[in-house]
């Protein structure tokens, strides 16, 4: 965990495709998203941080969008709440690692980019009782780890990519997405 505040700048690009009602505006955007990348520059091991500094595009889709880039890309007909789409495609990592002089004449690639569906982070954070924005800020953090090579399709994984996601949360006073409240089921 790296505690010294973080000196990484970040190299947002937003997009918005339909112009709704209740869509903070590009600033607040912005504001949000940088806010959970500093956090998560904080909770990350400082090999990772500086990945953060690398441009990542983010759009607001709707279902339609969502559901096309899903069916493509993963093979499944459904919309989804967030996608996310790596600079570098595991097909296409570097089958050697690369010497420093290698690295300094590559081209500076983006992170990647995620795809946010709008409706769905809304409909989800309504049935979850929840406020839409800190459901957003969570959905944000797990594409940008996906983003950073993290996964949950071995438990082990999940356990590591979910703890990860409550204390960047926590710190941003965000209650624990993965705990239910019983008390009022």
């Amino acid at each position: 965990m790296n505690d010294s505040p973080s000196p990484v700048a970040f190299a947002l690009q937003i997009q918005v495709a339909e112009d709704w009602d209740d869509v903070p505006s590009s600033r607040e955007l912005r504001d949000v998203f940088e806010a959970c990348l500093t956090a998560l520059a904080r909770a990350l091991p400082a090999n990772l941080e500086a990945a953060l500094a690398k441009e990542i595009g983010v759009r607001l889709c709707d279902e339609s969008e969502s559901r096309r880039l899903n069916d493509h890309f993963r093979g499944r007909e459904n919309p989804t709440n967030v996608l996310s789409f790596g600079a570098m495609g595991e097909g296409e990592l570097p089958v050697i690692k690369p010497t420093d002089e290698m690295i300094e004449e590559l081209p500076d690639l983006p992170l990647g980019d995620l795809a946010i569906c709008w409706p769905i982070v809304g409909a989800e954070a309504r049935a979850q009782d929840k406020p839409v924005n800190h459901h957003l800020q969570h959905l944000f953090i797990h594409g940008v780890l996906h983003l950073l090579g993290f996964d949950h399709e071995a438990a082990e994984d999940a356990e590591e990519m979910e703890h990860l996601e409550c204390v960047v949360l926590e710190a941003m006073h965000i209650p624990n997405p993965y705990i239910r409240d019983t008390a009022n089921a």
